[in-house]
C-alpha cells in the first residue's frame, strides 16, 4: 500500500456487470451443497469474518478453484474425492478490484488484497456490501488468476446463479 487507503471512494466506483462461468471445488460428499455459504459460519475468509454467511467464493478458472482449495484445506481432507462445479452467473453490480484504475482510486494494491493480513480485504468487502455491490472480482492469492466473490444478500433483479455441471476431479 503506497499511502493511506481511500475506501470512502468505494461508493463512487462505477460497477461493472459479470456474466459467465465460474468454478467451485468441494468434497464429493458435499456436491449437493456446492452453492452453500454455511462454511463461512465456522471459518474466516479473506472477504468475510467468521460467522458471516452469504459470501460465495468462486474462481474464474477451474485450476484456480482447485489451487484455492489446496491452499486452505488440510492435507487429510484433500485425500477425499473432490468435485468441481461449473456455475453460470449473471450479476449487474460488481466491483472489479483487478482494474488498476479502481485500485488507484481506493489507494490500495493487489498486494494488499492477497496479503496474509485480512483486515483490509474485510473492510473492502464490508463497504462494498454496504454500497450495494452484488459481488467483487478480486485477484486470487494463488497468483494465477481471479476470483468472483458473490454477496448473496445483495443480489438484485436479473441476477442469476445456476449450476451448469458438477464433475469429479
Amino acid at each position: 500500500m503506497a499511502g493511506r487507503p481511500k475506501l470512502q471512494a468505494l461508493s463512487s466506483v462505477k460497477p461493472v456487470s459479470f456474466s459467465g462461468a465460474v468454478y467451485r471445488v468441494v468434497l464429493d460428499r458435499l456436491r449437493n451443497q456446492i452453492l452453500s455459504t454455511e462454511g463461512n459460519r465456522h471459518f474466516q475468509g479473506r472477504y468475510h469474518m467468521a460467522g458471516e454467511t452469504g459470501i460465495l467464493y468462486t474462481s474464474l478458472k477451474q485450476d484456480v478453484a482447485m489451487e484455492e482449495v489446496q491452499r486452505h484445506a488440510p492435507a487429510d481432507i484433500l485425500q477425499d474425492p473432490l468435485v468441481c462445479g461449473e456455475i453460470r452467473i449473471h450479476l449487474n453490480r460488481v466491483l472489479d478490484l483487478t482494474r488498476t484504475s479502481v485500485l488507484e482510486k481506493l489507494g490500495i494494491s493487489k498486494a494488499d488484497l492477497i496479503s496474509t493480513d485480512y483486515a483490509l480485504p474485510h473492510a473492502v468487502s464490508l463497504l462494498a456490501r454496504r454500497a450495494g455491490f452484488e459481488g467483487m472480482i478480486v485477484p486470487s492469492a494463488t497468483g494465477r488468476g481471479e476470483n468472483l466473490i458473490v454477496f448473496e444478500y445483495n443480489l438484485g433483479e436479473g441476477c442469476r446463479i445456476a449450476i451448469a455441471e458438477i464433475r469429479k476431479m
